[in-house]
């Protein structure tokens, strides 16, 4: 507040005071001045955004007697309106978290996911974005189906070569993850650049070298690989191959194994523990055939895990459920092709046909439930349920 003492100079006094609009300021100092400013100019304030209970009214008192300038706010009470009742669609989309796919809501598939979520390893929160990026991956580094046509090397000499690739990695105690990233390498290598038959074992052992490097956490060296050749390939040459094999991948080595979607699909179909093992001894299996290189990993995975199902149950109380089909992306029917490789493979186990047995040894063991000795795996069981499946979807 101003108020007049002595010659009529104002006392500025230095309590709270309500503020003066910035206009009202400029038009004291203008009219001090005498300098006349157009009233006729109106510019509108930019109003702020009231809310629903009340609206704020601010009324100007003309100047007093001391020349100040109130504001005074007043409040009115206003009724709310009447809130809309929430529509039917975000009533849904609240009870389900998250928006989801139509026939996932429909089929009430289960969350696998749900129960990880305080576990920080296991990434529950976008695992299945990894898993979306790995079948994007696969995609992008697919293997032609017959690629060695024309080829010195021949898919039975391939068959050897895995063979052997396999006793290294139990000699070398290599992960799983090792052997069949080694086997995607040479793959990928061979349908592009061909090499005659006197390289190919380089080739498989500087794969693995490769594959080790990425893998394990302590892997072999370069002169473990060339003694595993009975220094056939000498330290230099096995360093040239991988500068090679290297440039010639574009250094894209990130091709998921199979086994990363079995582990997934096993999650969903929790089968026991020699399902499970028979599942990855079937699918080891297919690392020997080269007529099934081209198929995808995430597909091998899905009909390793149904066959080696089916053939425990005798296909009786076995269902590929609409869980595993939404979190494998195939349906029982799309699996025929792959399981009919798989089944041929096991025939030529049992009637002795196949030479190449260093699979088949490895899984005759204590640790891995001895899955490849089975007694299920000499009968039809196989056969039956792939015939079965195909004459029902004929």
């Amino acid at each position: 507040m101003c108020s007049s003492k002595g010659e009529g100079k104002p006392v500025i006094s230095y309590g709270l005071r309500s503020r003066v609009p910035l206009g009202n300021v400029a038009s004291k100092l203008n009219n001090a001045k005498g300098i006349k400013t157009n009233t006729a100019v109106h510019v509108k304030p930019a109003q702020r955004k009231q809310s629903t209970t009340e609206r704020v009214h601010v009324i100007s008192k003309e100047n007093t007697g001391a020349g100040n300038c109130d504001l005074v706010r007043q409040a009115k009470h206003i009724p709310a309106a009447p809130e809309e009742p929430p529509s039917q669609e975000a009533t849904r989309d609240e009870g389900l978290n998250v928006p989801q796919a139509f026939s996932h809501a429909l089929l009430n598939i289960p969350d696998v996911d749900s129960a990880d979520a305080g576990n920080s390893s296991l990434c529950s929160d976008y695992v299945k974005d990894i898993y979306a990026h790995l079948r994007n991956l696969e995609v992008a580094m697919a293997i032609k189906p017959c690629y060695l046509e024309g080829c010195d090397v021949t898919g039975s000499m391939r068959s050897i070569l895995v063979d052997y690739l396999v006793q290294v990695q139990k000699q070398f105690r290599l992960h799983q993850e090792t052997l069949y990233m080694t086997v995607g390498i040479i793959d990928r290598f061979l349908q592009d650049y061909p090499v005659p038959k006197k390289s190919l074992q380089l080739v498989g052992v500087t794969a693995m070298l490769i594959a080790s490097k990425y893998e394990e956490i302590a892997p072999p060296v370069v002169k473990d690989f060339a003694h595993i050749t009975d220094f056939t390939y000498s330290c230099a040459e096995i360093c040239l191959m991988e500068m090679t094999i290297l440039k010639a991948l574009n250094y894209e080595l990130g091709r998921p194994p199979p086994v990363h979607f079995l582990r997934r699909a096993a999650k969903v179909g929790k089968p026991q523990p020699v399902g499970y093992g028979l599942a990855k001894y079937l699918l080891e299996l297919t690392l020997l055939d080269y007529a099934s290189v081209h198929y995808p990993p995430s597909l091998t995975a899905a009909a390793a895990l149904a066959l080696s199902s089916s053939i425990l149950h005798d296909s009786a109380g076995y269902e590929w459920t609409p869980a595993l089909q939404h979190y494998t992306g195939y349906t029982e029917v799309s699996l025929l092709p792959v399981m009919q490789c798989i089944a041929k493979m096991l025939e030529r186990l049992s009637d002795g046909s196949m030479k190449q047995l260093s699979i088949k040894q490895k899984y005759d063991n204590v640790k891995l439930l001895r899955v490849s000795c089975l007694p299920e795996l000499t009968s039809t069981r196989a056969y039956a349920y792939i015939n079965k499946l195909s004459n029902s979807h004929c």
